[in-house]
């Protein structure tokens, strides 16, 4: 999920460099974009580009917050999930490196290795036992309950924000795309009125007369 999201910040910014037409100093001409290709790299670039700036920095608004909430977002996954991993080092005896979500989920809910296996023997569940048949896939919790629990707390806080970066990226993903069908609009809504089509309906049941508007692009 986390490289996931450091592609896509990668990405934007070349998105950003390839619209500008600049390389990091160097002076390359800028590349002649349609606006709506704009909207579509970098939301509000294409409102400005049509004098329309303040819907523009609307957008830019919104991109830039929701950016923001995304790097937020996965940097309190990545703390959180440091710190429930090193929870559960130094209380469940057990190495963090090479342990996948599921085992995790496991740990939080069953004191010991030996509990989680009894329990899913008596319900005839042997593929559950057998994923955790090696010695590095043992954990036993010392001391309180209460250990157990402050790991589990952080592991859901740490999934919450991953989840929420989820969720920005699909934000961010609908920005573009209306920012794009904004500028279609704005466009195409100076054209002439013979853009426009006039058909009169006339409904015998209702006993009601109306005009239908149809907009050819």
């Amino acid at each position: 999920m986390h490289h996931t999201i450091y592609k896509t910040i990668i990405t934007g910014l070349l998105f950003v460099q390839f619209l500008t037409g600049q390389d990091f100093g160097k002076d390359i001409p800028k590349t002649k974009i349609s606006p709506i290709l704009k909207s579509l790299i970098l939301p509000g670039t294409g409102e400005n580009s049509l004098n329309f700036n303040h819907r523009g920095r609307v957008f830019l608004l919104v991109e830039s917050t929701l950016w923001f909430s995304l790097i937020s977002s996965v940097l309190m996954s990545d703390i959180l999930q440091r710190e429930f991993q090193t929870s559960a080092a130094e209380h469940a005896n057990i190495l963090p490196s090479g342990k996948n979500r599921e085992f995790w989920v496991d740990i939080g809910n069953y004191e010991s290795r030996e509990i989680f296996n009894q329990e899913h023997l008596r319900f005839r569940e042997f593929d559950a036992v057998e994923k955790y048949e090696n010695d590095e896939w043992n954990w036993n919790w010392d001391g309180a309950t209460s250990k157990r629990k402050y790991f589990e707390s952080l592991r859901i806080k740490s999934y919450v924000w991953s989840l929420t970066g989820k969720f920005l990226i699909g934000g961010i993903v609908i920005n573009h795309i209306v920012s794009a069908i904004d500028v279609l609009y704005l466009k195409n809504r100076n054209r002439s009125t013979e853009s426009f089509t006039f058909s009169p309906y006339f409904n015998f049941t209702a006993n009601s007369f109306t005009y239908n508007l149809f907009y050819n692009f």
